[in-house]
C-alpha cells in the first residue's frame, strides 16, 4: 500500500510509519520551559572553547539549548547554567542553532559552591536548622533541586517535631 508524501510522490506505508515513529516522544522525564543563560564548554580538559547559549527547557535528565548560531558540538560537553548548576552532557541531536543534551551522571559541584555548602553544614551544626534554611534560601539552594527538596523535607520534619514536643 502506498501513501502520499509532501512532494507528491507515493511512498510505502511502512516508510510513513517509520517516519511517524521517529517523531514519538522518547524523553524519560518531562521537560519544563525555562529561559536561563548558560555556557557550553568543549574540548580536551574543556580547554578548547566555550559558547554562550540559552537553556529553553530542562528536566532531571537533560536540556534543550539554543546557541544562537550553527555550532558543531562534540559528543560530550559541559553545561554551566547561571546560578552554578553544572552538568556533563551528551549531545543527542542538533537542528540549526538548537541542541538536545542528555545529562551524564549527577550535577557537578564547583569548588566555590562546595566550600559554601560545607560552611552551611557547619552552620547547621552550630546555629540549627532555621538559620541554615534562611541561608540556603538566600543561596537559592545552589540551583540544586535535590538539595532544595531534602532541605525543605527536613524543615517540615523539624517543625512537626517541634509542634509534637510542645504538646507534651
Amino acid at each position: 500500500m502506498l501513501q502520499g508524501s509532501t512532494n507528491g510522490a507515493a511512498e510505502p506505508a511502512d516508510a510513513n510509519m517509520a517516519r511517524q515513529s521517529y517523531l514519538i516522544e522518547r524523553r524519560v522525564s518531562q521537560r519544563l520551559p525555562v529561559i536561563k543563560s548558560a555556557k557550553i564548554v568543549v574540548g580536551p580538559a574543556f580547554s578548547q572553547g566555550s559558547f554562550n547559549c540559552l537553556v529553553l527547557d530542562e528536566s532531571k535528565t537533560g536540556a534543550l539549548v539554543d546557541l544562537g548560531a550553527l555550532v558543531v558540538l562534540p559528543p560530550e560537553v559541559t553545561l554551566h547554567m547561571t546560578g552554578g548548576t553544572t552538568y556533563r552532557a551528551r549531545t543527542c541531536w542538533t537542528v540549526g542553532s538548537k541542541a538536545g543534551l542528555e545529562f551524564i551522571g549527577q550535577q557537578m559541584v564547583a569548588p566555590e559552591t562546595l566550600g559554601a555548602m560545607q560552611r552551611l553544614g557547619r552552620m547547621l551544626h552550630a546555629q540549627g536548622l532555621p538559620a541554615t534554611m534562611a541561608a540556603l534560601r538566600a543561596e537559592g539552594f545552589f540551583g540544586n533541586a535535590g538539595l532544595r527538596e531534602t532541605a525543605e523535607a527536613a524543615e517540615a520534619a523539624f517543625y512537626q517535631l517541634e509542634a509534637a514536643l510542645s504538646l507534651s
